[in-house]
């Protein structure tokens, strides 16, 4: 066995540590790059891939929305994941740019710019509604995606708006697909008004808010428009709690939700007779006098003139200024 030199292995030693010191972590980052190391060598981290947002609420908890994707906020580099350093407390690798925050702040539902999301609170957020390509709100197009309709410019489940009066219940008229109250004692929900005998809505005023604080105590910024914060059942008579906001109750309400609850059949929320023909339909109900057929089921039943008749609805909305009441446009 050869005998090693004491001068060959004081080098071999001092190589080894030459080679340890210049990898002094496990990892590290300086201004071109990030390693990881193994106390034998090095090796560069990429930066990690990114998500793109279009605001703070796509990103993960302790991650802002920028221009180059989410990024986490740090005070110290062992708050950031490999691949990154803290700089200015945000996480980036050392080749990337300075991250420009995109939080998605807003003033208006278009500030967002996409149709999926509406301004609350000044934040531009996901529309829990989830109304498709053509998002939910309709106030500049007019045009929602399918199983929805535009009201008052903001699209609408199908189920929530109406074409006849038979779909509103006792009391109440359809207008412009919404389930309004008569008022001949002019008594309207709060953010109605009586006028000829229907209670309308009062017209909004755009840009009062940009976040909750503009609104006072138990108020809410959505869109620009102050409204009554809420919890289930406080918003008062006529009204309910949609999302934290109070709102006016225009919503249909079904007679019936199946057969079981009439006497022969129930159609879109109402009971139905059915029938052969229109003197079959008169000699039971004058008010039901007309025998229709249910483009669904092909079933005939009893319905009113203005249903035989109809030229409106939310959907085809009348021109000339005129009013879609109990699907005639007046």
């Amino acid at each position: 066995m050869t005998a090693i030199s004491p001068r060959i292995l004081i080098s071999g030693l001092f190589a080894l540590s030459l080679m340890s010191a210049c990898c002094p972590d496990t990892y590290y980052c300086d201004a071109d790059a990030c390693y990881s190391c193994d106390g034998v060598g090095c090796s560069e981290v990429d930066p990690p891939e990114r998500p793109s947002c279009r605001g703070d609420f796509e990103c993960s908890d302790g991650f802002l929305c920028t221009d180059i994707g989410c990024v986490g906020e740090c005070s110290i580099d062992e708050d950031c994941e490999e691949g990154t350093a803290c700089r200015a407390g945000r996480c980036v690798h050392p080749t990337e740019p300075e991250p420009v925050p995109t939080p998605g702040t807003c003033v208006r539902n278009a500030d967002c710019g996409d149709a999926s999301l509406v301004c609350r609170d000044g934040m531009c957020v996901e529309d829990s509604m989830s109304c498709g390509e053509t998002g939910c709100s309709c106030a500049e197009t007019g045009v929602c995606s399918d199983g929805f309709a535009c009201v008052s410019g903001e699209c609408r489940a199908d189920d929530e708006v109406c074409q006849f009066n038979t779909e509103c219940g006792e009391g109440r008229v359809c207008l412009n697909g919404e389930c309004t109250s008569q008022c001949a004692e002019g008594s309207c929900p709060t953010g109605q008004m009586c006028e000829e005998g229907i209670c309308r809505n009062i017209p909004v005023t755009p840009g009062q808010c940009m976040e909750n604080s503009d609104c006072g105590e138990g108020r809410v910024c959505l869109d620009s428009v102050c409204f009554d914060g809420c919890s289930a059942g406080d918003c008062g008579e006529g009204r309910y709690c949609d999302e934290g906001v109070c709102r006016v109750d225009t919503r249909p309400r079904p007679f019936c939700e199946s057969d079981d609850d009439c006497r022969f059949q129930c159609v879109n929320g109402v009971c139905r007779t059915p029938c052969e023909d229109s003197m079959e339909c008169a000699r039971v109900d004058v008010q039901f006098s007309i025998c229709l057929e249910d483009v669904d089921t092909t079933a005939m039943y009893c319905g009113t003139s203005n249903e035989a008749t109809s030229d409106c609805s939310a959907d085809s909305p009348c021109s000339d200024g005129r009013d879609c009441i109990d699907g005639i446009c007046r």
